[in-house]
């Protein structure tokens, strides 16, 4: 998704992109999605969940606060990124901070009503809300508090990245059912004969997203022409707009490039497509079943087809975790 980072207020969307970030780097540390959640409540109402927002924006204020945590004096934060190595905006420099340097700076401090560690904090499982408060008290210790805005949010962002969580999944599966259905010769091109063995551009993308569990084949398998509707039906959301097509970049794992009437293909990461595009004659009907050239259906470098369309489903972005368990809680 990528970061977006500057001394401004940011959009809800914008804020979405940068919580996924938060979220895949404090996932890596094993952290709960519960206390990223808590965390992000805090983030959200100090800084937009942006990293080089400044305290009312006087950029360059040093005495007031910074960051996404807004440290106050900014010089709390900014003196050690500047003795790390990291420029000031750095987000990665501010998530490596809070989650190695806050107890030894001595930034936690644990209060009677939220009787718990740092350690505690990062590895638990109780209800964001109540986590939300607890990095309040613990951590921010505000001169504007807005409590129940802060857990509110927490529970928005839980929410949101519980489902996007689930979406990575989905997503997973479909790019690792049409890589594979490239990887085997058995399964060719072929638009007579297109739902299985033999695929062609748009059956492909429908039955890798169809075997993962969406409803991309609603009763027939559609053809390009018809694909926008049926995917945005089945949970997809257009995202074109932020996606730069003669290069690719924007474009994150799963996103179904679509020109209707023509073409489609799945971007898979790292500049790869896969997808079906003609026969080992060169047509669309009447040859073998099965791969004869290696590059019926086939992983390639991405290119401008051109493209009109670009559909993702939700949690396109964030990382996968396997082996992830999402803990129910109850509301308090």
């Amino acid at each position: 998704m990528g970061w977006t980072i500057g001394n401004f207020y940011l959009t809800e969307s914008q804020m979405r992109g940068n919580a996924i970030e938060v979220y895949n780097y404090f996932t890596e540390k094993e952290w709960t999605l519960n206390a990223i959640a808590g965390i992000l409540g805090n983030m959200e109402k100090e800084s937009n969940i942006n990293p080089g927002l400044w305290q009312s924006l006087k950029e360059g204020n040093y005495s007031g606060g910074f960051g996404l945590v807004q440290w106050t004096p900014a010089t709390n934060y900014t003196n050690w990124a500047a003795a790390n190595g990291y420029s000031i905006t750095d987000p990665k420099g501010q998530l490596y901070w809070i989650d190695m340097e806050t107890v030894e700076a001595g930034q936690w401090i644990e209060t009677s009503d939220y009787n718990i560690t740092f350690w505690g904090f990062k590895t638990s499982n109780a209800a964001p809300d109540w986590l939300a408060s607890a990095f309040l008290k613990n951590f921010e210790r505000a001169g504007v508090e807005v409590e129940a805005e802060r857990r509110a949010a927490a529970t928005k962002w839980y929410n949101f990245l519980k489902k996007s969580i689930e979406g990575s999944q989905v997503i997973e599966k479909a790019v690792q059912w049409a890589i594979n259905i490239a990887n085997d010769d058995s399964h060719g091109y072929d638009q007579t004969h297109r739902d299985g063995p033999d695929y062609d551009c748009s059956s492909l993308i429908c039955w890798a997203y169809s075997n993962a569990g969406l409803n991309t084949r609603p009763g027939y398998t559609p053809a390009t022409g018809s694909m926008h509707n049926v995917f945005v039906d089945a949970g997809f959301e257009d995202v074109t707009s932020q996606i730069n097509l003669p290069t690719g970049a924007g474009l994150v794992r799963g996103d179904v490039l679509l020109k209707p009437g023509s073409h489609t293909e799945m971007y898979i990461g790292n500049s790869q497509l896969v997808g079906a595009s003609q026969n080992e004659h060169g047509g669309v009907t009447g040859g073998q079943t099965g791969d004869q050239t290696g590059e019926e259906i086939h992983v390639h470098g991405y290119y401008n087809y051109p493209w009109q369309y670009v559909l993702r489903y939700p949690g396109g972005g964030v990382a996968p975790v396997q082996g992830l368990y999402i803990v129910k809680w109850i509301p308090g």
